[in-house]
């Protein structure tokens, strides 16, 4: 294995010029309110290899410089992109003005990769307080069990409904979202009955709903979700907000996400998804019912690619009921749940689809059902995923087929040691001549894509979906491991997250079917060249425009 993925001589030299012409391009467009960054990066021609170019950033839906003509002016390529979220919040954050562009501030953690240098306006991954369960019981399973394994968007919510409709004594869940009305409505009718009890540990930092897209009627967690299950259940329902460490809670659990999505059923059953309980991610739909009825406009584009398993197996279940039981304990002795403010956001109307791809009839698959002897890892983090994921992606002889929202790698000493072993055990099957695939989402930001291309990443060995939600790794075509983990440093490492290994060749071969036909039909060469805006209050809509909840746009 490479001892540490590091940048070329032949990479910083393509940059050199580069990296010259940032502090006469930032003093130049100081005074443009509409850049919000400049930093260096790649631009992607039509054909043809990556180009090391100065990268301008700007306000979405504003063209406020001329890319050749400051090339021609300062000697480099210039490529212009629309900021991201992020980049738009930094921008904020920082005021941006005339002395501090001036000053050579930077603004891309792409420039310490390249430099060597502190970027301290980047703040460096974190931990939180929770420990690992001492001694582990996530141990390896490998029994007799009954196994479902289906995707959303087409079967994710006709399974997860059946499962809840299957309760008889408790429900246990840990959710990171729950706001679709079609899930409440399951899990309500689920423990309505005398006798029955339900334990939640959610997220803390709660959505507004959405008000527009797929996610139009999704529901307001305190108000419509947790208020009537206290007032229908009283003492049979526990809940607790899962707490993220913060300067104001330096006690809490985890690092910035409580994103698992598991639940329990009775001790006995368990589903675990890369997906929340929201309707971008379960969809109202039963496409494989005899009465179904027509698919929404542009459905695989605008609903969530979710992987989901729903496994009947005492000893599977009872191992996550310990872990989410005492996730609620811990959250109730460290501390309050922080909650912030999400900023809405400005996007186009309601576009024509255009796309050959997403105009023809889509190709759904109906579950695997298995009723057999199965061999799995379950995985938590902070637990232990990371050894295992690295332990799956090495054993890899042929080929690896990764697909994950993102793969938000730094390339610095900041990484944690865990994800950047990840990463660069990636690298090197590509390095050796594997079948080495990486599917993201769409709304991956390319400052993310330019690190990696810049370590050695090939360009054509990426692709990028619309609705790319699921977190999955398959090795050689008979492994496959699946849940919740994003690759992020907090991710991989500090975050509360779940997935499995299933060490299975018909489950693997399954799944893969399913990730060649995103690859192929779904997945494009480029991230989305159009970012939503951040919304600035009291902004009237612009035409052709309209306002939506952050939750109308992100899932994570």
């Amino acid at each position: 294995m490479t001892d540490t993925l590091t940048l070329t001589d032949p990479v910083r030299a393509a940059f050199a010029p580069v990296l010259e012409a940032l502090a006469p391009v930032r003093e130049a467009l100081a005074t443009e309110k509409d850049v919000l960054a400049i930093r260096p990066g790649y631009h992607y021609p039509t054909t043809g290899k990556p180009v090391p170019a100065v990268v301008v950033a700007v306000t979405p839906g504003t063209t406020p410089v001329d890319p050749a003509g400051l090339a021609k002016r300062f000697g480099v390529p210039v490529s212009m992109i629309e900021a991201t979220v992020e980049e738009q919040v930094a921008a904020q954050d920082r005021d941006i003005g005339a002395v501090s562009f001036a000053a050579g501030e930077r603004t891309s953690a792409f420039e310490d990769l390249l430099t060597g240098e502190d970027v301290t306006e980047f703040a460096p991954p974190k931990g939180g307080a929770y420990e690992p369960l001492d001694p582990s019981k996530l141990d390896l399973i490998d029994e007799e069990m009954d196994a479902t394994i289906c995707v959303s968007p087409e079967a994710g919510w006709g399974e997860l409904e059946a499962f809840l409709g299957e309760t008889k004594k408790r429900l246990t869940v840990a959710m990171y979202q729950f706001t679709a009305p079609h899930v409440f409505a399951a899990v309500r009718d689920a423990v309505a009955p005398s006798g029955r009890s339900l334990e939640l540990v959610l997220h803390p930092v709660p959505e507004k709903p959405a008000g527009s897209g797929v996610k139009a009627h999704d529901l307001e967690e305190q108000e419509a979700v947790l208020d009537p299950l206290a007032n229908l259940m009283h003492d049979r329902f526990k809940f607790s907000w899962a707490t993220l460490k913060t300067k104001a809670n330096p006690e809490g659990l985890w690092a910035s996400a409580y994103h698992i999505k598991v639940a329990v059923r009775d001790s006995k059953a368990i589903w675990l998804s890369s997906g929340n309980w929201q309707s971008s991610n379960q969809p109202d739909v039963h496409p494989f019912a005899d009465d179904a009825a027509d698919l929404p406009a542009g459905f695989q584009r605008k609903y969530n690619r979710d992987y989901h398993a729903v496994i009947v197996n005492d000893t599977l279940a009872k191992i996550y009921e310990t872990y989410i039981k005492r996730d609620h304990d811990l959250s109730l002795e460290s501390g309050r749940a922080q909650a912030f403010a999400l900023p809405d956001l400005l996007v186009p109307e309601e576009e024509v689809e255009e796309a050959v791809e997403f105009a023809a009839p889509p190709q759904l698959f109906p579950p695997l059902r298995l009723n057999r002897r199965i061999k799995l890892q379950p995985l938590l983090t902070p637990d232990n995923y990371a050894e295992h994921a690295l332990e799956l992606i090495e054993s890899a002889e042929e080929s690896v087929w990764f697909q994950n929202q993102y793969i938000n790698f730094r390339g610095t000493g900041e990484d944690f040691n865990e994800f950047r072993l990840l990463v660069t055990a990636l690298k090197d099957k590509i390095d050796a001549g594997l079948d080495v695939r990486i599917i993201c989402r769409d709304m991956m930001k390319q400052e993310s894509v330019d690190v990696l291309v810049a370590l050695g990443f090939p360009r054509e060995a990426m692709r990028f979906q619309p609705a790319c939600h699921n977190k999955t790794i398959i090795v050689d075509g008979k492994t496959v491991m699946f849940g919740s983990h994003n690759w992020s440093n907090e991710g991989v490492k500090t975050n509360r997250d779940a997935s499995m290994i299933f060490y299975d060749q018909e489950i693997a071969e399954y799944l893969a079917q399913i990730y060649e036909y995103d690859w192929d039909r779904l997945a494009t060469a480029k991230p989305t060249a159009k970012r939503p805006r951040i919304a600035r209050a009291g902004e009237p809509v612009p035409p052709g425009m309209k306002r939506v909840s952050y939750a109308a746009v992100f899932d994570d």
